[in-house]
């Protein structure tokens, strides 16, 4: 589009909107006078606002909030002076009572939107004990920029100083890290582009923190490049229902250090209830991880198969299981579950079946297989309402039924929600 037409688009939508709900992005949603549905930036519920950088994009509109005409009554100031900029929180401009509710009408409205199923109860959302100083990993970009994280839907790098819902240890280290990088640039050791006019890749860190004891930093090995120059990866241990679990640098763990216990005592509770003899059952785990969610069902059940695919995972898996002296009581099978030839016939090993897919939800081959072959029960851990909500679609014309839902607010500050399902096949 060129300039006099982006002018055009622009004044075109000099209006106030009223701020009517929340998109699941975390926008704003209200409408122009046309009737055209806009999403907002910045925009609360209950509130006119006017709109700035009005664009049609893939057939809708998008615009941030300018001048707020009318607060709206969960309108707060945001703690972290990086807000707005930095690409990591959405909602610290919204009360957290605010926020939960939000997310509570976010999972309803995937559900019946998009799976077709409409809950007659509320949905339970477990809160954060604190909507700040919770997130125990995270992952920064060091580039020319500075050291900080992604600016929304850009690479541009947002450089931060403090990071107010890392949790101690993980903001100790952010600190550090800072004051490093620009000791280094007072020395000399610039980073702007060397002869020759190329500019130095950009770097990504994980940092990791446990339980107790100093944060992890290392080089995050998502490029080849990167892994190359890959060292013995360090770790840290974390507290989880009576048992320590190495979580190596390369490897996943739930973000929110404040409900890791409530979250696996929830799952290992809606794996077990009602099941005539637990001590006699099996239990299938697909994308098993660390062991964050094994352990635990390896100490009630007879015994289980995990699978597991990150290599990194697999060795810290395998670790957890031989200190907790478990290895007898677990198989572990490594590689994607989605490309099994055996994958239907290994889901019937148990009578209970434990998932907890990534954001991209359960491969139409994974659903497949369980419609073959699962189990009478199935309880689903899901990043993503919008893909839980396909899923379970598709899994209800196997025969699968909700026996439960409840929410987990894994990521304050932010319109991501997790969710735990309990299905039985009828």
């Amino acid at each position: 589009m060129d300039e006099t037409s982006s002018q055009a688009t622009t004044s075109a939508f000099e209006e106030r909107v009223e701020i009517t709900g929340f998109a699941s992005s975390g926008d704003g949603v209200g409408r122009v006078r046309d009737g055209r549905v806009v999403f907002v930036e910045g925009g609360i519920p209950g509130e006119r606002v006017e709109l700035l950088d009005v664009r049609t994009q893939k057939k809708v509109l998008r615009a941030r909030a300018g001048r707020i005409v009318e607060a709206g009554a969960d309108r707060i100031e945001p703690r972290c002076v990086h807000f707005g900029t930095c690409g990591g929180c959405r909602w610290q401009h919204v009360r957290y009572p605010a926020q939960l509710d939000a997310k509570r009408q976010i999972v309803l409205d995937a559900l019946k939107r998009i799976g077709g199923i409409s809950l007659a109860d509320a949905i339970e959302i477990v809160p954060s004990p604190d909507p700040y100083a919770y997130r125990a990993r995270a992952r920064w970009i060091e580039s020319g920029e500075g050291l900080g994280y992604r600016v929304r839907g850009s690479k541009t790098v947002s450089p931060v100083e403090e990071c107010p819902v890392l949790v101690q240890s993980a903001e100790a280290a952010l600190t550090d890290r800072v004051a490093a990088r620009e000791f280094r640039l007072d020395e000399g050791h610039t980073e702007e582009s060397p002869p020759g006019g190329r500019r130095r890749p950009s770097k990504e860190w994980v940092v990791t923190a446990g339980t107790s004891g100093p944060a992890l930093v290392c080089r995050s090995f998502a490029n080849k490049a990167a892994r190359r120059g890959r060292q013995a990866p360090a770790s840290v241990s974390i507290e989880v229902g009576g048992e320590s679990l190495r979580v190596s640098g390369e490897s996943f763990v739930q973000g929110n250090a404040l409900l890791w216990e409530p979250l696996a005592s929830t799952v290992r509770a809606e794996c077990m209830i009602g099941l005539d003899s637990v001590a006699s059952a099996r239990f299938v785990e697909l994308y098993a991880g660390i062991g964050f969610f094994t352990l635990g069902l390896a100490r009630e059940f007879a015994g289980g198969l995990a699978l597991e695919s990150d290599r990194s995972a697999l060795a810290d898996l395998a670790f957890n299981l031989r200190r907790a002296d478990l290895t007898d009581r677990v198989e572990v099978l490594s590689g994607r579950v989605e490309t099994r030839g055996d994958l239907a016939t290994r889901i019937g090993y148990g009578e209970v079946l434990l998932v907890d897919p990534p954001r991209i939800g359960l491969d139409p081959v994974v659903r497949g297989a369980i419609a073959e072959k699962g189990p009478s029960r199935l309880v689903y851990v899901s990043c993503d309402p919008a893909t839980l909500a396909r899923d379970l679609r598709e899994l209800g014309t196997a025969g699968y039924a909700i026996g439960s839902i409840r929410a987990f607010d894994l990521f304050p500050q932010t319109p991501h929600v997790e969710s735990v399902v309990r299905l039985e096949r009828v």
